[in-house]
């Protein structure tokens, strides 16, 4: 009976660690072709992605905080539409290009802490648009 139970639990260990490992595979796979790219590619193809900012309504404009000055903050705000914009990929992108920048930054030291203002975004003349936050 135990030798029978030592089996089932080795034989659940094997299969827990083969999960992992090939889990493992697959993360390191994305994340190296994530950071094949380089900072002025990401900054392409984010800007890319959000250049149709046509809208019917405001809450279809959202505002992305990309980058990451040195002395803290993002280093831009980008305005775009939900309805002609994927969210998530957006986000995703501007989440790497803060990490490529932060990355920048602690190799360069400070460089840039001139002030980015915030911005909102309202959809005017059925088009998203940035104002500043004063």
């Amino acid at each position: 009976m135990s030798c029978l139970s030592s089996a089932i639990k080795l034989s659940i260990l094997s299969v827990a660690s083969s999960i992992l490992l090939l889990s493992g595979c697959a993360s390191t796979i994305t994340s190296s072709n994530e950071q094949s790219k380089n900072l002025s590619d990401l900054n392409y193809e984010l800007n890319d992605m959000v250049s149709d900012n046509s809208c019917t309504a405001s809450f279809q404009c959202k505002v992305l905080e990309v980058g990451a000055r040195a002395c803290g903050g993002p280093s831009k705000y980008v305005v775009y539409s939900t309805l002609n914009t994927p969210q998530e990929k957006a986000e995703n992108i501007a989440q790497l290009i803060t990490k490529q920048e932060k990355i920048k930054n602690a190799a360069q030291g400070l460089t840039d802490c001139s002030p980015v203002l915030e911005v909102q975004s309202l959809c005017i003349n059925q088009q998203c648009q940035s104002f500043d936050i004063k």
